[in-house]
């Protein structure tokens, strides 16, 4: 095969050697090994592998042998187009096997060139597929088999407003009608295969249904009951079932086949039977084609499944029962107050109850024509609501319209509601529209009143000028105004996203304001915060304040707020921060000059134990202290505010935190009694130095509010994976409407209590700030009169 290829004789040992390896592989190969001429007429060599018979010799007959007289087209085509193209042959076909039957196989065969590029010859191999395409061809059968029984049992089912359903015995439904699958609010691919609890049946409704198949295998005998459960529209409901036992040739269990009914409107009539109503002529002749029907359901059920004869037994109690249920229909009709009408569709016959005369404004004893109830309708109603019903009685449709009418005698205006239907008589002479009016005006004028009240909003906001916004929590989708678009530097006719938006905020604080959005769509939380904004087209830096909230609507999380401009203040806030920390800073070297030199003179009178100048000077480094922590707040208030503070985040144990300042203060405080409770480890990851200051504050501020002499309980426990402090003190409290305030900067509660107590209102909102920062939580509990609670907790981590 290869001398063919006239290659120069110089290179005969690299053929001879490729030849040896190109027939060790060929022997490795269970394929078919097959050798054709260059237009494929002959067939130079085919060794068949016992698949297909072997051509020890040239042979012009072995399609006649192999291939399949029906697909010897498909060959011939896929041959051409291979010597045409100088291309790859390979096509799946059917062949004649050794033993004359029919087989599969993927051939495949590569042309072998000369010099000029002209196929000599094709060199090819064939794959035994037969199992895999006769697999592949009993799966198809199998799957048509199957959509037709499907399609079967959705005819036979698609008429009855029942519930059908098949189970096998592992409790799997292999079969739900469109109505079940309406119910679970599912399709046939998420349902079936699927077991009661997967269908979403509560626990015990699922337990109940297992048992009873487990009992119907074991007996062969049906099951009838009576259960209420949840529909995935109409909410819970009573339904009647029957669950029936599936046999086979062998008279063994393979199935239990299910029909369900809703009673819950059966159910409810019997319950009002005891006080009965007079019979409705409408409501009879809507019934008795009910009747028909259910009796024509009754026979398509019949004559399909004889397994399901207990369903038309119930169909029969049913229909027996159909009087009971038009008296209680009527009874729920008067119970509800509504009024009822029936309309002739040839004679235009008008029939109403008193309660209708009596919201059109007339009197029950007077007659009311459907030409004299429709003058009642106010004049811009009037034509559409004629031509609504029109349009419903010409085209068997169903009539739902509200509109406003005026009493023919009191003239009062009231907002009607009219439903109803058309009701083919069973005669086929006439049809009968039928229905029920209800007084809406009061859930009508409720929502004209909201629907101005966000109005007059929208009016207000305007007139503020506040910008606003929305954000569909699933697609991000960004709703803004006008007045938004001018704060973030676009202009009106500009598209802005959610991402265009953000990348807008200062980088400094971008990320806060993402992290914070994201926290009201995750855990609820309210939005408040001041950053600043550079403008997209002016370059322009504002500070704005933005404020929102997450809200539920129609199955569908958004993110709504407003945002307003606060430039002008945020810049005499910076202004005014920067003048108190570079005020505080100076103040700070003289003063602790000051304190060393009080100190100096304190260790010299000491020696000479002179206690007038001792006292004077201890009293001058206690105002001296107070000062320099006063300073040290101010500072601390001015880099917080100016984003200069920093958190140094690093693991540690607030327990030993808590035990040094445990050894502070009882070293320094003699006034009051300490109690430290007894202290459990407690890893956090937080910044050591400022969450001590946090403690240190609030100890301070118990001792500083509490009366000399009361005792000061200081705890730290662990609960729900959170570490937590608190400094429970027995001093003047705070009264309710101070304590939502407490933690506000420079708040100072006012009072006569209060007047001997100095400070700024910096210190709590300080502690407040830090252990937010932290994304921890600060609180305080207080009754006014016998003492207040502070605390605060952090997240724990742990050691492995």
């Amino acid at each position: 095969m290869t001398k063919s290829l006239d290659v120069p004789e110089s290179n005969t040992d690299v053929i001879a050697a490729s030849e040896v390896r190109l027939r060790a592989l060929l022997i490795a190969t269970s394929d078919v090994i097959y050798s054709m001429s260059a237009d494929w007429r002959v067939m130079r060599e085919l060794d068949g592998r016992g698949f297909l018979k072997d051509a020890k010799e040239p042979t012009i007959d072995w399609k006649s042998n192999n291939v399949h007289p029906e697909d010897l087209d498909k060959v011939n085509t896929a041959i051409d187009e291979a010597i045409k193209e100088k291309k790859i042959f390979q096509l799946e076909h059917r062949v004649l096997r050794v033993d004359g039957t029919p087989g599969w196989t993927f051939s495949r065969a590569v042309p072998i060139l000369d010099d000029q590029d002209q196929i000599i010859e094709w060199f090819g191999t064939a794959s035994d597929i037969t199992e895999r395409k006769n697999t592949e061809e009993a799966l198809r059968i199998s799957r048509v088999l199957s959509d037709q029984q499907k399609r079967v049992y959705e005819t036979i089912t698609s008429n009855t407003p029942d519930l059908m359903y098949v189970f096998d015995l592992n409790y799997r439904f292999t079969y739900a009608n469109s109505a079940l699958l309406s119910m679970w609010g599912k399709t046939w691919d998420t349902a079936i295969g699927k077991k009661l609890l997967e269908n979403g049946y509560e626990p015990w409704h699922a337990e109940m249904h297992e048992r009873e198949i487990d009992q119907i295998i074991k007996t062969k005998q049906p099951i009838r009951g009576e259960v209420s459960f949840p529909h995935a529209i109409l909410g819970r409901r009573v339904y009647d079932y029957i669950l029936t036992p599936v046999l086979n040739e062998q008279g063994e269990v393979e199935a239990v086949a299910g029909t369900t009914r809703d009673i819950t409107e059966r159910k409810q009539w019997e319950e009002a039977l005891a006080t009965g109503a007079e019979e409705l002529q409408a409501i009879n002749e809507e019934m008795a084609a009910t009747n028909e029907e259910l009796a024509a359901s009754n026979e398509v059920l019949t004559t399909t499944n004889e397994k399901l004869a207990l369903v038309n037994q119930e169909l029969l109690i049913a229909k027996q029962k159909v009087e009971e249920a038009q008296a209680a229909f009527r009874l729920a009709v008067s119970a509800a107050n509504f009024g009822t009408w029936f309309i002739h569709s040839v004679t235009r016959e008008f029939i109403t109850d008193a309660r209708l005369k009596e919201l059109f404004g007339y009197y029950p004893e007077e007659p009311l024509s459907i030409e004299q109830a429709t003058a009642q309708i106010t004049e811009e109603y009037r034509d559409y609501a004629s031509s609504t019903l029109e349009n419903a009685i010409y085209n068997n449709g169903d009539y739902d319209i509200t509109y406003p009418v005026i009493g023919f005698h009191d003239h009062k205006l009231r907002w009607l509601r009219a439903i109803g239907n058309l009701k083919v008589d069973p005669s086929g002479t006439f049809s009968a529209f039928t229905g029920v009016v209800m007084d809406i005006t009061e859930q009508h004028l409720a929502a004209a009143e909201i629907k101005h009240a966000e109005e007059n909003l929208r009016m207000a906001i305007d007139a503020a000028g506040l910008g606003t916004y929305y954000i569909n929590a699933a697609e991000r989708i960004f709703v803004v105004s006008a007045k938004l678009k001018e704060f973030f530097g676009y202009f009106p006719e500009d598209e802005v996203t959610y991402d265009a938006a953000i990348n807008q905020i200062h980088p400094d604080y971008r990320q806060e304001v993402v992290n914070s959005i994201e926290s009201a769509f995750t855990k609820g939380t309210r939005f408040d915060m001041e950053y600043p904004i550079i403008g997209y087209h002016d370059g322009k830096t504002r500070w704005v304040r933005g404020i929102g909230e997450v809200q539920h609507r129609e199955g569908t999380n958004y993110f709504t707020g407003l945002i307003h401009e606060i430039t002008e203040k945020k810049l005499d806030e910076i202004r005014k921060n920067d003048f108190i920390g570079m005020v505080s800073h100076e103040l700070k070297t003289p003063l602790t000059s000051m304190k060393g030199y009080i100190q100096l003179l304190l260790v010299k009178l000491k020696k000479q134990e002179d206690d007038f100048f001792i006292g004077a000077l201890e009293k001058a480094n206690g105002q001296v202290t107070k000062m320099t922590s006063m300073i040290n707040g101010f500072l601390n208030l001015s880099r917080l505010e100016s984003g200069k503070i920093h958190i140094d985040l690093k693991k540690f144990d607030l327990a030993l935190l808590v035990k040094e300042v445990e050894l502070e203060f009882l070293a320094t405080t003699l006034g009051h009694q300490l109690l430290f409770e007894p202290i459990e480890s407690s890893f956090v990851n937080a910044d050591r130095e400022k969450i001590g200051q946090v403690i240190h504050n609030l100890i301070s501020n118990a001792i500083k509010y509490s009366p000399s002499g009361s005792s000061i309980s200081i705890a730290c426990y662990s609960a729900n994976g959170l570490a937590n402090i608190s400094i429970k003190d027995h001093g003047m409290g705070i009264k309710s409407d101070d304590l939502p305030k407490i933690f506000d900067r420079y708040y100072r509660v006012e009072g006569n209590h209060m007047f001997s107590i100095s400070g700024f209102g910096i210190g709590l909102y300080l502690c407040s700030e830090i252990i937010n920062r932290h994304e921890g939580k600060i609180w305080a509990e207080s009754e006014f009169g016998k003492g207040s609670t502070f605390g605060f907790s952090l997240a724990k981590v742990y050691n492995q």
